[in-house]
């Protein structure tokens, strides 16, 4: 049987099966085909799978083992009649095919396990958000939210990435179409409470009017949060949430909650993937409660 000229189509060997399998399977959904030359039903089922394969451009990869050539591997899985499919996720046997093998029912059991467009899209657009590609972050949550309009975790998820490139205004415009429904998810409410931030730093002159009211009054609770919450909107966000660490450990009352309340829009900023920022979390919980 001739190998198909398709990145997303191989067969293994013993010695690569765990590379072309177990591994891959934890980047996206392996198909393994159990296979022989001299089986009829293989013949006629493999044309079906290299076809979906081919059509569904990379959401799952198709492997190809043939069992006579690979005895060690078909007896480790306990196979024992073929053809036989099975779906590895994560390192994992997922999901074996059913007795069925036409073209409707393999569409639908592939289908059963993969992710949609929609969640594959915006699964890459985390990732490239994780990495500060807030771009292409965009461009996947656009991607999802054009196929899943109605999703809400899209919708925040792009007004977040909005903010992380400075488009207030666009960022604004989507929570405001959010509350409109009367409510608030709490990412949602967070991003909120960041915006209100940014206007309010913006209209009190900023990081430099900030330090200078400082300077003339250094050990003036209020103007030590104003800087900080000054600096967290231009992104200084260590030095921030070291000034309100500080106010949080060592004062009580209003300006203790103050400081607190503007540290959590600060970590906010940060990213949900920030490591950095779930390090303060952890700070300020063990200084607030």
């Amino acid at each position: 049987m001739s190998e198909p000229a398709n990145p997303h189509i191989v067969s293994t060997t013993t010695e690569t099966f765990r590379a072309d399998v177990i591994e891959a399977s934890t980047e996206l959904p392996v198909v393994a085909d159990f296979w022989a030359e001299w089986c009829g039903p293989c013949q006629q089922l493999m044309p079906i799978l290299e076809t979906l394969a081919t059509e569904y451009a990379g959401r799952f990869r198709l492997v190809k083992i043939n069992v006579d050539e690979c005895p060690e591997i078909a007896g480790a899985l306990g196979v024992q009649s073929i053809p036989l499919v099975l779906a590895f996720v994560d390192g994992q046997p997922a999901s074996q095919l059913p007795g069925a093998n036409d073209e409707k029912s393999v569409r639908q059991w592939l289908d059963s396990f993969l992710p949609s467009p929609a969640v594959e899209a915006w699964n890459a657009a985390l990732a490239a958000e994780s990495e500060g590609r807030m771009e292409e972050a965009e461009a996947g949550f656009r991607s999802a939210l054009e196929a899943e309009p109605d999703r809400a975790e899209f919708t925040i998820a792009l007004a977040r990435t909005l903010l992380a490139q400075d488009r207030s205004q666009e960022c604004s415009e989507i929570i405001n179409r959010l509350e409109e429904r009367g409510f608030l998810e709490p990412e949602a409410e967070a991003l909120k409470d960041q915006l209100a931030l940014q206007s309010q730093v913006q209209d009190s002159g900023g990081t430099t009017q900030a330090r200078e009211a400082l300077a003339a009054d250094p050990n003036n609770r209020e103007l030590q949060i104003r800087l900080a919450e000054a600096m967290g909107v231009d992104k200084n966000f260590e030095e921030a949430c070291e000034i309100l660490l500080d106010i949080v450990r060592n004062e009580f009352g209003e300006q203790r909650d103050q400081a607190k309340e503007a540290m959590v829009a600060i970590l906010g900023m940060m990213g949900p993937k920030s490591q950095r920022a779930a390090d303060y979390r952890r700070q300020l919980a063990t200084a607030y409660y």
